[in-house]
């Protein structure tokens, strides 16, 4: 597997550049902001103005930064984004390439960085840690759209859960703001239910609540050794805090594949229909053990209140009948770990591939401009051996 340092070039040089298409990518990981846009290397063919090609792929897309996106394209030489590649579904997107005469080109990028960051899990020997604890919820941001994360936890307080579980809570968002900030802010996504229940369990706590470190860097769910496989491992059940958790949209980070490469069994705490939309990519849950229908529900505070109702009863089991449980559901957990490592990377290679060629159909019928994608420039086959290897 290519490393995700290298994404951009890869498919810069295997899709791009011999199309005369420039591509832009965030860097550094995770920004958003249109001066942290990288230009690749320019390949003019004679005098005409190359097509662009912008990678949104990283994190969520929202109408702001589209808008400065295209605000800062009218004073470059190409003028405008002919493409958005990109890593969600949802409406907004949709009417942001519409509206916007954009080309929408889609692919599971952290499903890419997953397969590149976790790569040595598959290799480790047959070693299956203990758990000591029923499940493990870790929260790193708990403030603008991860607030979610202060009602998830006090939740847990609520119901005295902690102690079952290896949970962490940063309460300081080192730069971004601390949880009093949050409940005090206006533009909170908090309901003022959610900020009475947040300040009356949070206010209780001496300060952050720690498992991994006290010190939590950016990409650190890209951590994958044998000491994190051990931590990983140390609980049964995992929580999963995604990225997207209020918005409409389809869209799971390298997350929700931790516990998929740990052989551990997952709840997803995201936007509804993730648990749906992961699934779509093959992947087996866990329905027959606990009730999956948090998937389902519109309400955020109702959706929290279902995960942690299936938490509470995970915790009410015997040591016994966990055992029982992680025993019934080791066919699954190999069939997560063995999609992963083989069919799931053949997927979302094809998924990328066939979507580039539906975006240029619409380029070659003019949604774009006179100039057409030359698509015999583009040996498929070969280019899909190279990034299956």
């Amino acid at each position: 597997m290519f490393s995700i340092e290298s994404f951009y070039y890869v498919l810069y040089t295997n899709l791009l550049k011999p199309l005369n298409i420039n591509g832009k990518y965030f860097y550094p990981f995770g920004s958003t902001d249109v001066n942290d846009l990288i230009r690749m290397v320019y390949s003019w063919q004679g005098s005409r103005v190359m097509h662009d090609c912008v990678f949104h792929d990283q994190e969520p897309i929202f109408n702001e930064t589209i808008d400065k996106l295209i605000v800062s394209y009218e004073f470059t030489t190409c003028k405008k984004i002919n493409i958005l590649a990109n890593s969600e579904y949802s409406e907004v997107k949709r009417s942001i390439c519409k509206q916007n005469h954009l080309l929408d080109w889609y692919y599971f990028y952290h499903g890419f960085a997953a397969l590149a960051w976790y790569r040595d899990y598959q290799y480790f020997s047959e070693v299956e840690f203990q758990y000591t604890k029923v499940f493990m919820s870790l929260n790193r941001l708990a403030t603008n759209d991860r607030s979610y994360r202060l009602a998830l936890v006090s939740l847990f307080l609520e119901k005295n859960l902690l102690d079952k579980g290896v949970v962490s809570l940063h309460l300081n968002d080192q730069g971004w703001g601390d949880w009093k900030a949050e409940l005090a802010s206006t533009d909170t996504k908090l309901s003022p239910y959610q900020i009475e229940f947040v300040n009356k369990h949070v206010n209780q706590l001496s300060g952050s609540i720690i498992a991994d470190t006290d010190q939590p860097r950016g990409s650190l769910s890209a951590d994958a050794g044998p000491n994190e496989l051990k931590f990983n491992q140390s609980a049964l059940w995992h929580v999963v805090s995604e990225t997207v958790f209020y918005y409409d949209k389809l869209h799971l980070t390298e997350k929700t594949f931790k516990p998929i490469v740990s052989k551990r069994p997952f709840i997803l705490v995201a936007a509804p229909g993730n648990l749906a939309y992961l699934k779509s990519y093959g992947f087996r849950t866990f329905d027959r053990w606990i009730d999956e229908s948090y998937d389902d529900e519109k309400d955020h505070q109702t959706r929290l209140e279902k995960i942690v109702t299936e938490v509470e009863k995970l915790c009410d089991l015997s040591p016994a009948d966990l055992k029982k449980m992680h025993q019934e559901m080791r066919e699954i957990l190999e069939f997560n770990f063995n999609h992963f490592y083989g069919e799931f990377k053949t997927i979302i290679v094809r998924e990328l591939l066939d979507n580039f060629k539906g975006i240029a159909g619409q380029w070659n019928n003019g949604r774009v401009d006179d100039r057409n994608m030359d698509l015999s420039l583009l040996d498929f086959p070969t280019i899909e051996k190279r990034l299956l290897q």
